[in-house]
């Protein structure tokens, strides 16, 4: 599944590709990819929405890359959330 996000990070609207590249019955991987960098997301969304839990929000762990700014990452995982929605 690969969809696209705009949010805005540091004062820009940045355009990301965001792909799921594992799913399991607990957890959720997703792929972000802006130009020339890449940042692994995961969450456990999923196993609260298979619990009967669909207003509870998952919580989001870096597993792969870096990012310098927590505001990002909350903006980048508000509009992940938003998509999947």
């Amino acid at each position: 599944m690969t969809f696209y996000i705009s949010p805005i990070i540091e004062g820009k609207l940045t355009r990301l590709k965001v792909e799921k590249i594992f799913e399991s019955p607990s957890i959720e991987r997703f792929e972000v990819t802006a130009k020339n960098k890449s940042l692994t997301l995961q969450t456990n969304r999923i196993l609260f929405q298979n619990r009967g839990l669909k207003h509870r929000k998952g919580q989001w762990t870096i597993v792969a890359g870096n990012l310098n700014k927590s505001a990002a990452l909350q903006r980048i995982t508000d509009a992940i959330d938003k998509e999947l929605q």
